[in-house]
C-alpha cells in the first residue's frame, strides 16, 4: 500500500506532511499527491462558498497496489481519501461533511479520473475546537 499525507498550510496550499519533496515521490506516490490536493482545494473552494473556514486541514490519499512492492506492472486496485479537519465551532461540522461529500463524489475531477483506474472510498474526520455546549 502506498500513503500520502498532505497538509494545508496557512496560504491554503496543501503540502506533503513532514517536508518531503515532491521529487523525492516515485510517480504512482505523484498520483496520490495530485489526488489529494485536488481533493484538498476542491473542498476548500466548496467551504468557502458555505462561509466556513477550517482551523486545520488533512488529506491522507492510500493506494492499494496489486504487487508487494511497485514494480513497472504494479496497478492499483483502490484508493481511500481520508480527510481530517479540524473546525472552530461544532455546528459546522454537518457543513464541513456536506462540503467535503461534494468534493469527493461530485467535483474533484482528480478523484473522479482515479474512480476509472479503482474505487476510491473516504473517511470524514472533523474535530472541533469550542465544545457543543458554547
Amino acid at each position: 500500500m502506498e500513503s500520502i499525507k498532505l497538509e494545508m498550510t496557512s496560504d491554503r496550499r496543501f503540502l506533503p506532511a513532514g517536508g518531503r519533496n515532491l521529487a523525492d515521490y516515485n510517480p504512482k506516490e505523484l498520483m496520490l499527491v495530485a489526488m489529494g490536493d485536488c481533493a484538498g482545494r476542491t473542498a476548500l473552494a466548496i467551504m468557502e462558498k458555505m462561509r466556513l473556514e477550517p482551523v486545520a486541514f488533512e488529506v491522507e490519499t492510500e493506494g492499494t497496489i496489486d504487487t508487494d512492492r511497485v514494480q513497472a506492472e504494479t496497478r492499483f486496485t483502490a484508493f481511500v481519501v481520508t480527510y481530517n479537519v479540524t473546525c472552530l465551532r461544532f455546528e459546522d461540522q454537518d457543513r464541513i461533511s456536506r462540503a467535503l461529500e461534494l468534493a469527493h463524489d461530485k467535483h474533484c475531477g482528480v478523484v473522479a479520473m482515479m474512480r476509472r483506474i479503482a474505487p476510491v472510498d473516504r473517511r470524514i474526520l472533523i474535530h472541533s475546537i469550542e465544545g457543543e455546549d458554547k
